[in-house]
């Protein structure tokens, strides 16, 4: 008998940003900010949304935490997502909302 090797699935998010997102993460030993993903949009040129919607489908699949302002976890599901998704590109008014703490999971704020 003939073992199949095992194929992951493709991630659901994008990979690139994912990758800088943990590098970034490793290199400064502390949780994302929103300004922090800013400058990185910004450095990267990349979408801030793109970044988002990464950290979001991250958040929901268990990669990474979201931590609000006020230092509490917030489980971020499909239905966050499709708000974000809902507004087309952000702008200023909208990252406000996201004035919490990113962290890969299993490490920082959760």
């Amino acid at each position: 008998m003939t073992m199949q090797p095992t194929i992951s699935p493709t991630p659901l998010w994008d990979e690139g940003i994912s990758t800088f997102l943990y590098g970034e993460y490793e290199k400064r030993d502390e949780p994302l900010t929103i300004e922090d993903l800013q400058a990185f949009a910004v450095d990267q040129a990349v979408r801030i949304g793109d970044m988002l919607e990464t950290l979001f489908l991250m958040a929901i699949y268990g990669e990474w935490n979201y931590t609000d302002a006020a230092g509490n976890s917030l489980r971020l599901d499909e239905d966050a997502l499709n708000t974000l998704y809902a507004k087309g590109r952000l702008d200023k008014d909208d990252l406000s909302d996201f004035s919490g703490l990113w962290s890969p999971a299993g490490v920082g704020p959760q």
